[in-house]
């Protein structure tokens, strides 16, 4: 008789209602949210106009398509320039700010993962961000090891909120999108998430914390204060 393949976790995994974790980067593994902000504030400031932290949390963070309407904003604030040379000058800002001085590892990112590997859970990253990027940082993080697939914005028809990244990190994990729990801090990451199907922990960042993040199943402050292997069902659940 052949005995029973014994998987990491044991029998506490057996019972686990989730059996694979994905995460989101910018903003959940690594803070280029600031840097971003800080980035879109200078062009801002250029024209001699300031850029309200919650218009940008609501307009742009998460958001690709968001920053023609950031354009569109600082056009009526007297710019007169067009969005190829707003986002030309934007793209010259990101070298300045997006860079490993500005960019930092979330509280809590090494230990959630290692401990979720521990329980035996399978991990994933499924980002809009480009391959490119979504590997640069994972490297430099020395985070990459951490996971068994790594979907970005190349990989996909249909960036978030379209659910498209989850649902093929899930297929990738070869898990059920419904056994799966995603980890996300931007409204857009939440929608996609909810959309395949997934249990969603939110952990907005410090812009983003005055949105509604109802959406999500849970919210937390951050990852130190999550055991996402102990979640179980969809439980509602906000931080305040």
């Amino acid at each position: 008789m052949t005995a029973p393949v014994r998987r990491p976790g044991g029998a506490r995994a057996a019972r686990r209602a989730h059996e694979a974790v994905v995460f989101d980067l910018d903003g959940t593994l690594m803070d280029s949210v600031q840097p971003d902000f800080l980035a879109c504030t200078a062009l801002f400031a250029e024209y001699g106009a300031r850029l309200p932290r919650d218009v940008w949390a609501r307009e742009v963070c998460g958001r690709p398509e968001g920053y023609p309407r950031l354009f569109a904003l600082l056009r009526r604030a007297g710019a007169a320039a067009s969005d190829e040379r707003l986002r030309s000058r934007l793209a010259e800002l990101w070298n300045v700010f997006m860079t490993p001085a500005h960019i930092r590892l979330l509280p809590g990112v090494p230990e959630v993962l290692e401990r979720s590997r521990e329980a035996g859970l399978r991990l994933a990253v499924a980002s809009s961000s480009e391959r490119r990027w979504v590997r640069r940082w994972l490297r430099h993080f020395a985070l990459d090891h951490h996971f068994d697939a790594v979907i970005t914005g190349d990989d996909v028809e249909r960036r978030k909120p379209a659910p498209d990244a989850y649902l093929r990190a899930a297929a990738a994990l070869g898990a059920a999108p419904a056994r799966c729990v995603a980890v996300e801090d931007s409204l857009t990451g939440i929608a996609a998430a909810r959309s395949a199907g997934l249990t969603v922990v939110a952990v907005p960042t410090a812009l983003t914390r005055d949105l509604d993040h109802g959406a999500a199943h849970l919210v937390v402050r951050d990852l130190r204060t999550v055991d996402l292997a102990a979640l179980e069902g969809r439980t509602r659940t906000a931080w305040t």
